[in-house]
């Protein structure tokens, strides 16, 4: 399995659940130092891992973290396309270059990582799957979230067309849609607003719930869509966003 932004939060609880159930994985990451203990903490499940050092918006490292799963286990069942970027602002508050960089993350990572990747998927024969993180943030509008938005509703595009597209190979291509999930990066800006009390009861209260989701909670879902229990599924959305989606 293959994971994009697997160091940390819903990649690395992502990389976890396909270990525990038997995959080897392939960590992608910017982040070294957390990769590392990324493949570590797999490698105390008892599965293989292995780290490629890869920024997706850069096609030249794709291709080098495709070369070393190769020579590493010669096949790939799954890619998680999970790595990406917010930015706060409107389209008024946005720069050329923030825009271009969180694009060249959120989007055109997917491009490059499926590019890359999805011929050894079809080399094997067996077909396999595909899962794409969105965002209710592409379904729901807050303030101020003009290039993060527009990004992950363009996520939910490409994957129906790449489910279109792909499907004479056998491979499923879905897509997980999270809300307020309490991972490291939300949990670091909870800490940094002026009253993070109330900021995390605001954010447990865009669920029925009244409380944020977990990691794990979104790598369940992940994980149903990539396994056969999902074989009759592709080109779809899950909300894993504890009713938002509903209010």
């Amino acid at each position: 399995m293959i994971v994009s932004g697997g160091a940390s939060g819903l990649g690395l609880a992502a990389a976890e659940k396909f270990a525990v159930n038997g995959y080897n994985i392939v960590i992608i990451d910017i982040d070294e130092k957390k990769g590392h203990q990324a493949v570590q903490a797999i490698q105390n499940l008892g599965a293989e891992a292995v780290f490629c050092l890869c920024d997706i918006s850069n096609k030249s490292e794709v291709q080098n973290a495709l070369n070393i799963t190769r020579e590493r286990f010669g096949r790939v069942d799954v890619i998680i396309n999970n790595a990406g970027l917010e930015i706060r602002g409107s389209i008024l508050q946005c720069d050329e270059h923030e825009w271009d960089k969180l694009y060249s993350i959120n989007l055109k990572g997917i491009y490059n990582m499926s590019n890359a990747f999805v011929p050894l998927m079809i080399e094997k024969g067996e077909g396999g799957a595909i899962v794409n993180t969105g965002s209710i943030l592409g379904y729901r509008a807050v303030g101020e979230r003009a290039a993060y938005s527009s990004s992950k509703g363009a996520i939910d595009a490409l994957t129906r067309s790449m489910a279109y597209d792909l499907a004479g190979e056998n491979i499923r291509v879905n897509c997980v849609a999270p809300g307020a999930i309490d991972t490291p990066l939300l949990r670091g800006s909870i800490n940094d607003s002026p009253n993070p009390q109330e900021t995390e009861k605001i954010l447990g209260s865009n669920s029925v719930f009244n409380r944020m989701g977990t990691s794990e909670e979104v790598a369940n879902v992940m994980y149903f869509l990539a396994s056969s229990e999902a074989s009759f599924v592709t080109g779809a959305t899950y909300f894993v966003d504890g009713g938002w989606s509903i209010l």
